[in-house]
């Protein structure tokens, strides 16, 4: 192939300084990482991730430790320790994990294993929250009502469905306190956005019912960032947001056992934001871009039982369902001069209902000793109400302004219906082997729309059968070695499927009712080691995707409407990936100190597949990763810590091909120093305090171009009292 390359220019130098930090992190990381890989998050404080029980990763109860799966477990310990504005900054430093933005500091969302947020499930309490966006699902719940968070690495679509082929996060909300009536009110600053966040809660529980209630606001300025290439003036224009959020909680246990509980929740959240315009991508002819979110609200109720140990051979029966909306208004505002004489303006916006329903039904069943096995089904219904209009205003020289507004209305759904089983076989001693399989079918339906070329599509279906299996072995001493291979599997949204946007481009991209659904293979290797204060978790993983959903021109051949412009896009099955790396988490405390220093992180590379070319310079960094000394003590008897950690990465670089020119942007490495202390006071440790100074050297970053510029010397302010 024959192709110009341009290399646009890459983000400025760093001084001395920050050449000398970046080195001395990578060089530490690498001499503190064990030669194999895996990772599950390092929890902060005294317990031990690896003994954590988690049911993520097998939908059974198992210790990260036994998972044969990449699981990663945020428990409550930590996330008292900090108030993040968003659920997906606790996410951050879980190896393989990068949190995006998409330019929305409002709406971050998270990649897994260099997999776009679109392709990773975002649960909350086992229940799917969907979004059709080209971007993915934002991480929309409150920090303050979360119980834990627990994550999946790598395909997951047997266990929890289609998206999941990046992984899965689940956010499990809190339940009732075990006194009559507990008060919890806290809040936090952050001098990065001059903003704050401020909840209160009440709960308890009362003979067998359970209950609680809780509320929160947010509201937070433009971002300010060290004086560079992306601001003159220390603020970065467009990144402002605020929220709040509602939750209920409502349960009952019952039996003669106390073995049966039912519950109910219900949550409103509400979110407006703005968007910041990298200044290096207003290429001719544009000459002014604005991305406007001024709603996402979210409204969902869910029920939910589960019993256990209900006879000798049925261990546990889980039953929800559910019932969602979200309501997102967009705008997009592009100006164009393609002559001198001549000005384009052009205002778009997407005004969309999103509508789920549906549910699960799990038996847990044990008819041998050595077979734990699980069946379940699950139904979704996904609906998108979609306006959309676009208004052109056109000035030549001195002829009159030209106003030439349009408009379109789709309705369309995907039904999914699937069916899952899964053993536990524990054939030999030290051996265990889980093995699952699930069956998809899918409907997607095009009910009304006002575009001609797409009227009476109707109905099509799609039939899917993806497996997965995994072998732990525990025969040497605090030693569990495991092996995994996963099968992904996502479906087109229904945007890409029926909707023409103009956004991010200024010309229309066309959906595409043809499109195939992507698939994704993973194979990964890994061992777990818990003796004599050191803990290892590692793993090595290779994924291989294909039919990845892309926007290619309207050249011949490529589907577009008839007259289309050649300059307009379409979605089409183009693209695919091979994605290997190594994920490595490793703690050792110190004996007879309270020092443990920590170092978790992941070495990857990610290979992007078109038709014509290919490319690693896929917007992922190679290194990435936290090194860090925690201690952890008394002072005047209460239960204090402090926290000094390195954060960073190597630069990456992004590809694009446009009429056979190759263009590579690039980003340079990066490191942050911060500190964190923190501890309780009173009564139970009632009162919790906690400080972190972050971007201590106030250095200028990028992580990658799916985020905005890194927020400069900041600090966090936390406080939490319960009553």
């Amino acid at each position: 192939m024959n192709s110009a390359i341009i290399i646009v220019g890459e983000e400025a130098r760093s001084p001395a300084s920050r050449t000398v930090l970046k080195a001395t992190t990578l060089a530490l990381f690498l001499s503190t990482a064990p030669a194999a890989l895996d990772a599950a998050y390092a929890q902060q404080g005294n317990s031990n991730w690896l003994d954590e029980i988690t049911v993520v990763g097998t939908r059974t109860e198992v210790s990260v430790q036994d998972n044969p799966a990449s699981v990663s477990v945020i428990d409550q310990e930590k996330l008292q320790r900090q108030a993040p504005e968003s659920i997906a900054e606790m996410l951050r430093d879980v190896p393989g994990v990068e949190v995006i933005d998409s330019s929305a500091a409002g709406m971050k969302r998270i990649r897994i294993r260099g997999e776009s947020s679109r392709r990773v499930t975002i649960l909350v309490d086992g229940q799917e929250i969907t979004d059709h966006s080209t971007y993915g699902t934002p991480i929309l719940v409150d920090p303050s009502n979360v119980e834990r968070i627990d994550v999946v690495r790598g395909p997951a679509s047997v266990l929890y469905g289609a998206k999941a082929i990046g992984g899965v996060v689940n956010i499990i909300t809190k339940r009732g306190a075990d006194k009559p009536i507990q008060l919890e009110t806290g809040g936090a600053y952050y001098s990065g956005t001059a903003g704050w966040q401020g909840w209160a809660a009440v709960s308890g529980t009362l003979d067998k019912f359970d209950y609680r209630l809780s509320g929160a606001m947010s509201d937070h300025g433009d971002r300010r960032v060290p004086v560079g290439q992306y601001t003159s003036t220390g603020t970065l224009d467009g990144t402002s947001f605020s929220n709040d959020n509602l939750s209920a909680h409502l349960g009952y246990k019952f039996g003669e056992n106390g073995n049966h509980y039912i519950a109910l929740k219900a949550e409103q959240h509400r979110l407006k934001t703005e968007s910041w315009t990298d200044p290096a991508t207003l290429t001719y002819p544009i000459t002014d871009f604005k991305i406007d979110l001024p709603k996402r609200d979210l409204r969902k109720v869910g029920v939910y039982y589960d019993g256990t140990d209900l006879s000798p051979v049925v261990r546990k029966v889980h039953i929800d369902a559910y019932h969602q909306t979200v309501d997102r208004l967009f705008r997009n505002d592009v100006v164009m001069k393609p002559l001198a004489n001549t000005t384009v303006g052009v205002v778009s916006t997407s005004d969309d209902t999103n509508t789920n329903y549906g549910g699960t039904a799990q038996v847990d069943l044990q008819f041998h000793p050595d077979h734990y096995t699980i069946v379940g089904v699950n139904y979704l219904t996904d609906n998108l109400l979609t306006a959309k209009t676009s208004t052109t205003s056109s000035k030549i020289g001195a002829a009159p302004l030209r106003i030439t507004p349009s408009s379109s209305f789709d309705d369309a759904s995907i039904n999914t219906f699937s069916t899952f089983v899964q053993d536990q076989w524990s054939f030999a001693e030290h051996f265990k082997l889980i093995a699952g399989m699930r069956y998809y079918h899918t409907e997607t339906v095009l009910d009304r729309t006002t575009t001609a070329a797409r009227a009476g599509l109707g109905t099509d279906n799609d039939d899917r059968v993806v497996t997965s299996a995994g072998i732990t072995y525990t025969g040497i001493a605090n030693t569990t070695l495991r092996t995994m291979y996963s099968e992904g599997y996502i479906t087109p949204t229904l945007l890409q499927l029926f909707t023409d946007s103009s956004a991010g481009r200024g010309v229309l991209t066309y959906g595409n009712p043809n499109l195939a659904p992507e698939t994704s293979r993973n194979v990964e290797v890994g061992a777990r080691y818990n003796a004599g204060g050191l803990v290892l978790d590692t793993a090595v993983f290779y994924t291989k995707a294909k039919d990845y959903i892309t926007s290619v021109p309207c050249t011949a051949g490529a589907g577009c409407p008839t007259g289309a412009p050649v300059a307009n896009f379409i979605y089409a099955n183009a693209d695919g990936a091979d994605t290997y790396g190594l994920e490595a988490i490793a703690q050792y405390t110190i004996p007879n100190t309270h020092l443990t220093p920590y170092a978790t992180g992941a070495w990857m590379r990610r290979k992007l597949e078109f038709k014509t070319w290919s490319t690693y310079d896929s917007d992922t960094p190679a290194l990435a990763g936290r090194l860090g000394m925690r201690w952890e003590g008394h002072m005047a008897e209460a239960p204090v810590w402090t926290d000094l950690f390195v954060r960073a990465s190597s630069g990456v670089k992004l590809a694009s091909m446009d009429s056979g020119v190759l263009s590579v942007r690039s980003l340079s490495s990066w490191g942050t120093l911060n500190f964190a202390f923190g501890g309780s006071f009173g009564e139970g440790g009632r009162l919790r305090l906690g400080v972190q100074f972050n971007n201590i050297l106030n250095q200028e970053y990028r992580s990658t171009f799916d985020e905005l510029p890194g927020i400069g010397r900041s600090v966090e302010l936390t406080a939490r009292m319960t009553f």
